[in-house]
């Protein structure tokens, strides 16, 4: 009789210790489901947050200008957020010939020489600011804002067709009387000589002009993939319509 209440003790004793055991299980697993559910969502929303800030740009009629902030942007968090593990992102801008002609003022293209660019060569064209709010320090762009400043050479861009005038016209028969003309507009704080000579300055004047004109441009998102395994954007492609007023 005693052994027999010994036994239904330890039984009872075992059957404890399993439900409680199984309780641990079930606690555990709950809460790791728990865990797991929280971080799919912050995840998710992380995703959503990110996106958010490309998707604005996955629209038709982007201004040039909007381009240059993405890139610059895609640029900055490709150097900070890769170190991280995550997908590097890619932007890529298609201008096809006759498109880019229409960005100069003489047919002539100076500045923008390609049928396509990337987050990586869009340096090409407006020089290479280090983080979207740097100033611009390298590049054709860079020098001639150096040059000139940038309020300055937009004002010999809004100029041009003047500065030609001065240039071609032939009642100025000697450099000298064409760059008096051209001091007398006071387009610039200094005197043309300083910055090389009207010839110069014309010259610097239409590399700028397309500047402007890529800024005022439209274009078109044709596609934006993402990453099977994220759900972020990784890459988007455009292609420039045509010139904005």
């Amino acid at each position: 009789m005693e052994n027999a209440s010994k036994a239904l003790i330890i039984a009872t004793s075992v059957l404890i210790s399993i439900v409680i055991i199984s309780a641990f299980i079930l606690m555990m697993s709950n809460l790791t489901d728990y865990q797991m559910k929280s971080n799919k969502e912050a995840a998710d929303q992380q995703t959503t947050e990110f996106n958010n800030q490309y998707d604005t740009y996955n629209r038709k009629d982007i201004r040039g200008s909007d381009m240059i902030s993405l890139m610059s942007r895609v640029v900055d968090y490709n150097t900070r957020k890769t170190a991280e593990g995550y997908t590097e992102m890619g932007i890529e801008v298609t201008i096809d010939g006759s498109t880019r002609k229409k960005l100069t003022y003489d047919k002539t293209n100076r500045l923008i020489l390609k049928d396509s660019y990337t987050q990586d060569t869009i340096s090409e064209i407006v020089g290479q600011p280090s983080s979207i709010s740097s100033e611009i320090s390298t590049g054709e762009i860079g020098r001639i804002q150096n040059k000139y400043q940038s309020k300055y050479a937009s004002q010999l861009v809004a100029q041009i067709s003047n500065i030609e005038s001065i240039i071609n016209d032939g009642n100025l028969n000697s450099n000298t009387k064409k760059e008096e003309e051209f001091n007398s507009k006071k387009w610039l704080p200094k005197e043309a000589s300083y910055y090389g000579g009207i010839d110069e300055i014309f010259d610097d004047t239409l590399i700028y002009y397309e500047y402007v004109q890529f800024k005022r441009a439209y274009f078109d998102c044709k596609d934006v993939e993402y990453d099977r395994n994220t759900g972020r954007i990784i890459n988007m492609k455009f292609e420039c319509t045509g010139i904005g007023v």
